[in-house]
């Protein structure tokens, strides 16, 4: 059994906005001196306590489960609004936002704006008050199916204020996703690839220096923040300008892992892997992992690899290897 609290992630002096009404999270704090925070996000239809007590129950390979491996870690699991499914005849779901048919997104594509706006928001708000705490760098996204897709658009339309973490660090310490996808992606795809052939810097809009397509890189970091300010714009954030270098978008440098079933019925792998191939278009660290175990994660296959991957690409101390000292 999992032991959890539910709080409220906020500070007294810096108080949720009322519009954005979401219920408290679940919170389960570490055993040990706090380094990390993972926040994670769990399906449409669901709840963070529902998808918190299995999830932190998974066991590795050595038997050992997440906290156990982490004891640092803050996890934090919060809950989606509930929101008319127009897909089930208007009924109410704890969704991130809705979604008329993943399998043709451009059907009714309107109906994930005021989800992923208002959606956004929250989650910036709750990624900025745990960054105050450690600091960006050791802040972790995560999420399940709409879970993912939402805290992917979140992670890379977050712009970070280092003075408000007291300058520890300018860049998320990592993202791993399941069964998931990416929103937008064909559109991500395309003011990507459009950053690499212009080569003027008079698009109001995206708003990058000429010159920024002079060579690979900087042909990269045009994409990346192309890709920043149509997200911000779904989100109705304002544009980042000229004078931003994207050394300082948080996402830049994230370490991602990305994991989907080759059987998911749900959302099928194929979304998973074009959401993989448009975060390394812009040029991110991925890395993929298939398993054949429908829409959910394996156990404890997927746990194992999510354990490597905090230790490894984020650094994480694994209680496992600090015994071996």
């Amino acid at each position: 059994m999992v032991d959890s609290t539910t709080q409220s992630s906020r500070s007294e002096d810096s108080p949720k906005p009322s519009t954005l009404a979401y219920p408290d999270p679940t919170i389960i704090p570490p055993t040990t001196a706090h380094t990390h925070t993972i926040i994670i996000l769990h399906g449409r239809g669901s709840n963070g306590a529902f998808f918190a007590e299995p999830f932190l129950s998974s066991q590795t390979s050595s038997g050992r489960t997440l906290r156990q491996h982490f004891p640092g870690v803050k996890w934090i699991f919060p809950t989606a609004k509930k929101r008319r499914a127009a897909a089930f005849n208007r009924a109410t779901i704890n969704q991130w936002f809705d979604l008329w048919d993943l399998h043709d997104q451009e059907n009714r594509k309107e109906l994930q704006y005021e989800g992923i706006r208002e959606t956004t928001a929250f989650l910036h708000h709750l990624i900025t008050e745990e960054a105050r705490l450690v600091g960006l760098n050791n802040v972790v996204l995560g999420g399940l199916s709409q879970g993912c897709a939402m805290m992917l658009h979140a992670a890379l339309s977050y712009q970070h204020d280092p003075h408000s973490s007291g300058g520890k660090g300018v860049s998320f310490g990592g993202f791993f996703g399941m069964s998931g996808w990416l929103p937008f992606a064909d559109d991500i795809l395309n003011v990507s690839i459009a950053a690499g052939q212009e080569e003027d810097g008079d698009d109001d809009f995206f708003d990058f220096e000429d010159g920024d397509t002079d060579n690979n890189s900087d042909s990269t970091s045009a994409a990346q923040l192309r890709a920043a300010n149509l997200i911000r714009d779904i989100a109705d954030l304002p544009v980042l300008g000229s004078d931003l270098t994207t050394t300082t978008l948080p996402f830049v440098t994230i370490p991602i892992l990305l994991g989907h079933a080759t059987d998911d019925e749900k959302v099928p792998i194929q979304l998973g892997e074009q959401a993989r191939d448009v975060l390394m278009e812009i040029g991110l660290d991925v890395t993929w992992r298939s398993y054949d175990f429908g829409h959910w994660y394996k156990v404890p296959d997927q746990i194992d690899d999510i354990v490597d991957f905090l230790r490894e690409k984020v650094g994480l101390v694994n209680v496992e290897d600090a015994e071996k000292i």
